[in-house]
């Protein structure tokens, strides 16, 4: 017996249990900007107490949610910060700015790329 590979990986789905699975997932969208700003604001209290351990697992848990909401951006700096935390003596500074970014980009409400201010804002992380 050989291992094949189905070159279609679609699945078909009715159009009423498309139509249910969206609703769901547009509620659980109006849902994660609470979730997500009560996560910052928790990360936010780690970084002020110096509870860097809690503040890696709470910048990973909103890193891996927020593109599936529509916000990539906090992803990709979640990335950067969940990085940084992770040498050996993370600035101060840094885990600061990153975290700032993260809460900028959920306050301004940047989804997809954030269009001009979502670029500049990752050209000022470089």
């Amino acid at each position: 017996m050989t291992d094949s590979v189905d070159k279609d990986d679609s699945v078909d789905l009715s159009p009423d249990a498309l139509a249910r699975a969206e609703a769901a997932l547009a509620r659980l969208s109006d849902d994660y900007l609470r979730w997500v700003e009560a996560d910052l604001a928790a990360a936010q209290a780690c970084l002020d107490s110096g509870d860097l351990s809690r503040l890696y697992t709470i910048v990973h848990d909103i890193k891996g949610q927020a593109a599936t909401f529509g916000y990539p951006l906090v992803t990709a700096i979640g990335t950067r910060l969940c990085q940084m935390l992770h040498a050996p003596s993370p600035p101060q500074s840094g885990i600061f700015r990153l975290l700032h970014s993260m809460q900028t980009v959920i306050s301004h409400r940047l989804t997809d790329d954030g269009g001009a201010q979502g670029r500049e804002l990752l050209k000022r992380l470089d």
